[in-house]
């Protein structure tokens, strides 16, 4: 009962979409793998894998793919015995749509998990059974891409601040990779699901490159953001047109500074726009991102200025401590929004420098936001002044993008 007590608060701390409550922790594993979590914890979903024949067979058939000794080409040839092949992921998602002809999985599983997370927002529109589908060879390519960057050191899409921080053409590389492997081998279980070893390998990755980013500050609004989640509950938003001011970061490119020049500018705006009582809270966005693998946080530095320089009260700012670039910016503020029970019948005031609004206005922008995260988070439309946009959520803005296993 205690267990199942602490998960209940967790989870109602978490950030979610109304009327969800996902039944697992908030990690960063299930941060950037949400359908594995929801795979293991669905009724009936965790039985169903493990008596299926096919996937059994194939979780030994992969098992026997990871090298004991030396192999060739090294050091990558140590990493692909890991990566799920086009075969592989035909085979699951075969197995998958079989499964989910029983009314009962499906129900657990897809209505009473993916399509209320909002997780898999991308594929609303599709039938069960193709949701399902696409989000498994999303989930693949993920731990795919996951494994090719902080393993191969393939570039990422922000190779500056996103990158492997091995030098894989070293020989010490091969050391590592056989040392990993042979660790995350000797951690399988009996009662493993066919995903579990290549989930503890790519997650073993990101927390050896120290990019665990996504799980930190969980669950978000507990910890520093619980004050301000309650003042949001509490709040009488009579009278009110704007739900809160949303401040983006920029970060600084020198390991001293940690706040870059325009954020101390927007920053200033904003405070100000909150003295004359434009909106109620300010949610500050932007995560540990410049200079590379800085130990300074944006939102949290931002919220320090508006404290300690600006007189702001503490519980009036509410953090999104993990967005890495304008678009995620957006979207984690849209989620934020959505998930601590906001208005929706009034905008927020997306507030920055003039030229950076007019960025954030753009088609340029919305074009990225399409580009690399498959949604757009919400409406942006003119604001009061020229430095405001006002801003909409989308609950679309819930899709996982796990191919940015920093900030999926």
């Amino acid at each position: 009962m205690a267990i199942a007590l602490s998960l209940a608060s967790v989870t109602a701390a978490a950030q979610e979409p109304a009327g969800y409550a996902s039944p697992f922790a908030d990690t960063l594993s299930t941060r950037v793998f949400p359908l594995f979590a929801m795979l293991r914890t669905a009724d009936g979903w965790a039985q169903a894998l493990r008596d299926d024949n096919v996937l059994q067979t194939l979780m030994a058939d992969r098992a026997a793919r990871i090298p004991t000794g030396t192999c060739t080409p090294s050091p990558q040839c140590l990493a692909d015995a890991w990566l799920w092949t086009d075969a592989d992921i035909a085979l699951v998602q075969a197995r998958l749509r079989l499964l989910l002809d029983d009314p009962k999985l499906g129900k657990a599983l897809v209505a009473q998990q993916m399509r209320p997370s909002g997780r898999f927002a991308r594929y609303a529109a599709v039938s069960d059974a193709d949701l399902l589908a696409a989000a498994w060879a999303e989930t693949a390519a993920a731990t795919n891409r996951v494994i090719a960057v902080y393993a191969k050191g393939v570039a990422p899409r922000y190779p500056v601040i996103d990158a492997t921080i091995f030098p894989v053409a070293s020989p010490q590389m091969a050391d590592i990779l056989s040392a990993h492997g042979v660790a995350t081998a000797a951690q399988a279980k009996g009662n493993d699901l066919f995903f579990d070893p290549a989930l503890r390998y790519a997650t073993g990755l990101l927390q050896m490159n120290e990019r665990i980013d996504a799980g930190n500050f969980r669950p978000l609004l507990g910890g520093d953001n619980a004050a301000t989640n309650r003042a949001i509950d509490a709040m009488n938003w009579r009278g009110k047109p704007y739900t809160a001011l949303l401040v983006f970061g920029h970060g600084p490119e020198d390991a001293q500074s940690r706040t870059g020049v325009l954020g101390h500018i927007r920053l200033s705006i904003a405070a100000d726009m909150f003295a004359r009582g434009v909106a109620p809270f300010i949610i500050v966005s932007g995560g540990n991102v410049h200079p590379n693998r800085t130990p300074f946080n944006e939102a949290v530095e931002m919220k320090r200025l508006l404290v300690t320089q600006y007189g702001l009260p503490a519980d009036r700012i509410l953090m999104e401590p993990h967005a890495r670039h304008t678009t995620t910016n957006l979207r984690n503020c849209a989620r934020l929004l959505l998930a601590a029970k906001f208005p929706t019948d009034r905008p927020a005031l997306v507030v920055s420098d003039h030229r950076t609004i007019q960025y954030i206005g753009s088609d340029i922008l919305a074009q990225r936001n399409l580009a690399e995260m498959g949604v757009q988070p919400g409406r942006l439309t003119a604001g009061p002044d020229q430095f405001t946009l006002m801003f909409t959520p989308d609950p679309a803005a819930f899709h996982v993008e796990a191919i940015d296993p920093l900030d999926p």
